[in-house]
């Protein structure tokens, strides 16, 4: 049995080194009501839906007590979570335009895929409004995935769940959940592969974990670059990866070695 798809996550997978646009949104969205949460917080549970995630850090009392004195009001979690998500609506369009384009690796890997008749799918955090702001901007710079999945298409069930990663296989006309790899740059992406008994890839660089644009990963020492890749992919494997992987186009490998093996 050989490979037949991949699944991509967007942000920081396979657009936007670093996952920036949503950590930015939601720091500013949270501001705006006089909330102060930490860069570390937001991007521990980047992965699942957006409304999922903002309620996630509304669990923390010092998130409810500073709303309650921005508010004057007791603390009431689904007005304070669509007021938040409403303001950070508004503030991803920009980030979005500007952290839209593809991660090193990505256009060679997808030669690879038109060379090998390998399907492309993507399950993302993103709702479909947002999706619908990249989609042509990494279309215009050569990535077309063939189906494109939020937690909207199935009754709002996203990450870690694998309701997005089963109807991406389904509609990709595939049987068998071993045929895919799922890739991602957060636990959650694992996950969401490992409970739809896919195979589980995690991406090193630029993703969500290592949380560095660029700049700032060239900016480090080479031993500096070799700890925090270390300690992103301990992460990885605790959370149950199949593979790690530093940049996408290290995916090629993979498969051929899985092809390889299928072939034995």
């Amino acid at each position: 049995m050989t490979i037949a798809a991949v699944v991509f996550d967007w942000a920081g997978t396979t657009v936007d080194y670093g996952s920036k646009a949503p950590i930015v949104a939601f720091s500013s969205a949270f501001k705006t009501y006089g909330i102060s949460i930490s860069e570390e917080q937001i991007r521990k549970d980047i992965g699942l839906s957006k409304l999922e995630h903002i309620k996630k850090i509304f669990q923390d009392s010092a998130a409810q007590n500073a709303w309650k004195k921005e508010f004057n009001q007791p603390f009431d979690l689904n007005f304070a979570t669509e007021t938040v998500y409403t303001k950070f609506n508004d503030l991803i369009s920009a980030q979005l335009k500007a952290t839209s384009y593809l991660k090193p690796g990505l256009y060679k890997l997808m030669v690879y895929f038109k060379e090998h008749n390998i399907k492309m799918a993507t399950t993302s955090g993103y709702y479909k409004s947002m999706l619908n702001q990249i989609i042509p901007l990494a279309a215009d710079q050569g990535y077309h995935p063939e189906i494109n999945i939020t937690a909207e298409d199935t009754a709002g069930i996203g990450r870690p769940a694998p309701a997005m990663l089963q109807m991406a296989i389904t509609k990709l006309g595939l049987t068998s959940a071993a045929q895919v790899i799922k890739v991602g740059d957060t636990l959650n992406d694992i996950l969401e592969g490992k409970n739809a008994h896919c195979i589980s890839v995690g991406v090193v660089e630029g993703s969500n974990l290592m949380g560095l644009s660029v700049t700032e990963f060239l900016s480090l020492t080479n031993q500096e670059r070799a700890k925090r890749k270390h300690d992103v992919r301990i992460q990885f494997e605790k959370a149950g990866a199949d593979y790690v992987i530093d940049n996408l186009d290290d995916l090629i490998a993979i498969i051929e070695k899985l092809n390889h093996s299928n072939q034995d």
